[in-house]
């Protein structure tokens, strides 16, 4: 197992948030079915789905929960392309835990908020066995899980907190980021926070969701205001 080669992985798998889920079809036994799904990690670092009740591929997993899901990176030449396959089970999240999963899936995607209350959807946590990258030619990995996914050192609270703050009272910094890393931005399109974890953020840009990486991984609540605080500073 290549250590750059998870690293790389789990890069994806953060920058991503839309990938190809194939579940076990219930209408043509022995058949794959394949549909497109948003997903943000929970604080496990397990992708995040939520889908309809009356979806194929909700009433797949219901009777075989065995998936894959596969994210790919953009680029002209899809071969050339870094992708990433999780193979592993899909299952609801439990009902304690809902509560949570929405808080975190709707700052992701709001034009989704209260579907869970609201219409048949549910919450679902893809959970991998092994995966599958592949970045580029000659470039391949078959990695365990836990080289993949990794959990974040924040409570929910914690990253609430940071979240809610960045996005009410800084939101040049916001729109500094983006300029650093050399994201153009629609006059009016505004920057929304919408998660951190230990190695870097997320912003909403309308309907497109952009990864920015730190610097370093930061572990701690004060640690990570000290990094936001750096790279709002960075090139001033």
């Amino acid at each position: 197992m290549s250590r750059d080669g998870a690293i790389a992985a789990r890069g994806l798998l953060l920058a991503a948030y839309q990938g190809v889920l194939s579940t076990n079809s219930q209408d043509m036994p022995g058949y794959p079915f394949g549909s497109v799904a948003s997903y943000c990690l929970d604080a496990s670092g397990a992708p995040l789905l939520l889908m309809s009740d009356l979806a194929q591929h909700t009433k797949n997993l219901r009777a075989d929960a065995r998936c894959s899901f596969i994210v790919m990176a953009g680029g002209d030449d899809i071969q050339a392309s870094a992708r990433l396959t999780l193979v592993g089970e899909c299952r609801p999240v439990p009902a304690d835990e809902t509560g949570a999963a929405a808080a975190r899936y709707y700052r992701y995607f709001p034009e989704s908020r209260d579907f869970h209350t609201t219409y048949d959807f549910r919450f679902f946590r893809l959970l991998p066995v092994r995966c599958r990258f592949i970045g580029g030619f000659g470039r391949i990995d078959w990695l365990e899980a836990s080289a993949v996914m990794q959990a974040s050192p924040y409570s929910a609270e914690a990253e609430a907190g940071i979240v809610d703050h960045m996005n009410a009272d800084h939101a040049d910094a916001l729109r500094h980021y983006c300029a650093q890393a050399g994201i153009r931005l629609d006059a009016d399109v505004v920057p929304v926070m919408t998660g951190i974890d230990a190695q870097g953020l997320h912003l909403r840009l309308g309907a497109r969701i952009v990864r920015l990486d730190f610097a370093a991984p930061v572990a701690t609540p004060l640690a990570a205001r000290e990094m936001l605080v750096a790279m709002a500073r960075a090139g001033r």
